[in-house]
């Protein structure tokens, strides 16, 4: 596993800014092959940095007619999570943009894509009603505990039957992420029908099964 110094110095030989950090393409084999796009809803993104996986997946929900919200405080300093060796969130995300302005970066990348809402808001402000439904959801916002707490309730609780909510940096440098998202997993074990662990990208994907939705 590449650690998140090296990650670190490899930022800045990179030239295009609005590139994917996760891998999304992964996700979207994911939702392609579960056929997300038969069920009722949207896609929802919390943590959306610079915008190139925001964009990859509304191309993916523009073609079934989707929108797609993406929520982002669009502050690279606020997360001081740390790895132990100390590099913080905010360091690698600073490092990246080199002086430049986070939104001016996004909204590059997802120009021309009308079909993101974007909501430029702490995620802990940020609340959906209840007819608004989603059929993918994927959390890589601040990585504070009680931000993954909070991410995940404000995507569960609108997800449909069979849809899908992944967590980004599960089993890296950052423990407290992955003992959360544990634990979450086996506080809701009777609302998931399956997970599945994508170990290259630290991606732990949830589907949300029935008793969910029927207790």
């Amino acid at each position: 596993m590449q650690s998140l110094r090296q990650f670190l110095r490899n930022l800045y030989p990179r030239k295009a800014l609005a590139i994917d950090f996760v891998g999304y393409e992964v996700l979207l084999d994911f939702i392609e092959a579960r056929s997300l796009h038969r069920l009722e809803g949207d896609l929802v993104e919390i943590g959306s940095f610079v915008g190139g996986g925001t964009a990859k997946l509304a191309r993916y929900a523009r073609k079934h007619d989707k929108r797609i919200f993406a929520i982002d405080i669009f502050n690279p300093d606020v997360d001081d999570t740390a790895t132990p060796d100390g590099i913080r969130m905010s360091d690698i995300y600073l490092a990246f943009l080199q002086g430049r302005s986070q939104l001016d970066v996004y909204e590059e990348a997802v120009r021309g894509l009308d079909n993101i809402v974007t909501i430029r808001q702490d995620s802990k402000a940020v609340s959906f009603p209840p007819e608004q439904k989603f059929i993918f959801g994927f959390i890589d916002g601040n990585h504070h505990p009680d931000y993954v707490r909070n991410d995940f309730h404000i995507i569960w609780q609108n997800l449909v039957e069979g849809g899908v909510l992944g967590f980004h940096d599960y089993n890296t440098e950052l423990p407290e992420v992955t003992l959360t998202i544990d634990k979450i997993m086996t506080e809701h074990t009777g609302e998931i029908a399956e997970t599945q662990e994508i170990v290259p990208q630290h991606i732990m994907l949830i589907v949300k099964g029935h008793k969910a939705n029927s207790a």
